[in-house]
């Protein structure tokens, strides 16, 4: 009789808590899991974020070519006409091209100088002839100015030289003039791509006989 006593007693305390659990007694927990299913707005429509630390990173972006790996080379041996040539067609390439002129040594002219007109050197001319120099030159400058030249020389030591042979024959108005010439060959630097450049080098230096390459300083 006790035995059966305490079954009872067992299965009526399981369905008490049972229905305790499921609410059937009043207000529930509402923390417990039936409740927070429950009270779920649109569960069909949560989505699951990830994390912006955990996404795929953004491509890089290419970086621009370096001007240490161009190639360059310089061509040199070129007249002026046929180095402005030379750089055209780089250019016209894809290539960088710049001119560099040959930078010439000073000129120093003996001449006579600030004639005012074609008359008076014509008079000056005459003059000189009857001193014995007959190598000149009249040369017309701005307006109607004119000078005459007596001789053109490499280096200042021969022009005095010169002139002091021409003073002592009783030609005193001339001078010892030091002129800049102009450039008559320049080089030519071009840059580019290796693939680009050195295969189109060949090419390009064929017209000129005379072209040399070397490599830029570095």
């Amino acid at each position: 009789m006790t035995v059966r006593l305490i079954f009872f007693l067992l299965v009526f305390a399981n369905l008490v808590f049972f229905a305790w659990a499921q609410g059937y007694f009043g207000d529930s927990d509402p923390n417990r899991e039936p409740d927070r299913l429950d009270q779920q707005l649109q569960p069909e429509k949560l989505r699951i974020v990830v994390p912006a630390s955990t996404t795929a990173a953004a491509p890089a972006t290419p970086v621009a070519a370096n001007a240490d790996n161009l190639a360059c080379r310089i061509v040199g041996g070129l007249g002026m006409v046929n180095a402005e040539a030379l750089k055209a067609a780089a250019l016209a390439g894809g290539a960088e091209a710049q001119l560099m002129p040959q930078v010439e040594p000073k000129l120093y002219l003996i001449v006579i100088g600030d004639l005012p007109n074609p008359a008076a050197a014509e008079r000056k001319a005459a003059e000189l002839k009857r001193f014995g120099v007959i190598e000149q030159e009249t040369v017309a400058l701005d307006g109607s100015r004119q000078e005459i030249i007596l001789g053109r020389l490499p280096t200042e030591a021969a022009a005095r030289e010169s002139l002091a042979a021409l003073n002592k024959r009783g030609i005193k108005s001339a001078r010892v003039d030091a002129r800049d010439q102009p450039p008559l060959k320049a080089r030519v630097e071009l840059r580019g791509t290796p693939a680009n450049l050195l295969q189109r080098l060949p090419q390009l230096i064929a017209p000129y006989a005379d072209a040399s390459v070397t490599d830029c300083a570095k």
